[in-house]
């Protein structure tokens, strides 16, 4: 899938681009790249924005459990990214995602072994494609995608951001987990199996994070979902150069367009640190 097509202008919304802060002719110039590659023989579906730069530093972004590349902030994330000169790639791990662009697999079967599996396909990905300098690579993970970025311990990663990220799980006590037939029933109705914890027990994130290249933590003081203490737990135990940035009032999504704009302009000011010595 090497065609180009320009950004559309509904993949956003007029409000969400007006939210941004993105000039309107940045954003309609911008062209992204439709991908696909394999995981374990599975289909994955990507989108590659590419600068006008030739071999661009690269950040790659890493969805939350039950999101997509094309959720909530991840479009605007890539396109503000390659506005600043970075190629971004996101892409949608097995089973997520909609429509033609879903990638193959089930989501019962997602697991955070499966889900390293998938990240280290795209860096090699990004390897075989060679439009990026891979010398210059950032990854940076929302929730369970900062879980998997973090676990990973690639060694290709020269910079690292999480937002909202949790440095355990475990199973819900209040109220009690819904279970049917060796399945665990998420509140939105989807499903995956119970072997999801089994594995989650194989990893420990903060000892993980000692390993991790330097890293930016942030995360939201009313986030609903994962309590801020974890971004404290994780910032105490991540041995390299790092930062950690609590945003006041914001949730576990960064939904308001402001505290989105803000956490934008906090990563690319990391990875231009790190990634272009700026």
């Amino acid at each position: 899938m090497k065609a180009y097509k320009t950004l559309p202008f509904n993949e956003m919304g007029k409000v969400q681009l007006e939210k941004s802060n993105l000039k309107f002719m940045e954003y309609f110039s911008l062209k992204i790249e439709s991908v696909a590659f394999y995981a374990e023989g599975k289909r994955l579906y990507g989108n590659l924005h590419l600068p006008t730069s030739k071999n661009p530093p690269c950040i790659i972004a890493l969805h939350g459990l039950q999101s997509s590349k094309d959720s909530g902030k991840w479009p605007i994330l890539a396109s503000r990214f390659c506005v600043a000169g970075f190629a971004c790639l996101r892409f949608s791990f097995k089973g997520c995602g909609k429509g033609t662009e879903r990638s193959e697999g089930d989501f019962e079967d997602t697991s955070l072994t499966d889900r390293i599996k998938d990240y280290r396909a795209a860096i090699r990905f990004l390897e075989e494609k060679r439009k990026v300098d891979m010398g210059r690579l950032g990854i940076i993970g929302s929730s369970f995608g900062g879980m998997v970025a973090i676990a990973a311990k690639s060694k290709k990663s020269k910079a690292m951001v999480t937002l909202s990220t949790p440095h355990t799980l475990s199973r819900p006590r209040k109220p009690p987990p819904k279970i049917e037939e060796g399945y665990y029933i998420l509140p939105s109705g989807r499903k995956f199996k119970e072997n999801f914890f089994t594995d989650l027990q194989k990893y420990d994130i903060l000892k993980a994070i000692k390993d991790a290249p330097p890293i930016l933590i942030i995360h939201g003081s009313k986030d609903e979902l994962v309590p801020v203490e974890h971004a404290y737990r994780l910032y105490e135990n991540a041995k390299k150069r790092k930062k950690l940035s609590i945003i006041e009032g914001a949730n576990h999504t960064f939904s308001e367009a402001k505290v989105l704009d803000k956490i934008i302009k906090i990563s690319l000011n990391w990875f231009k640190k790190l990634l272009t010595g700026v």
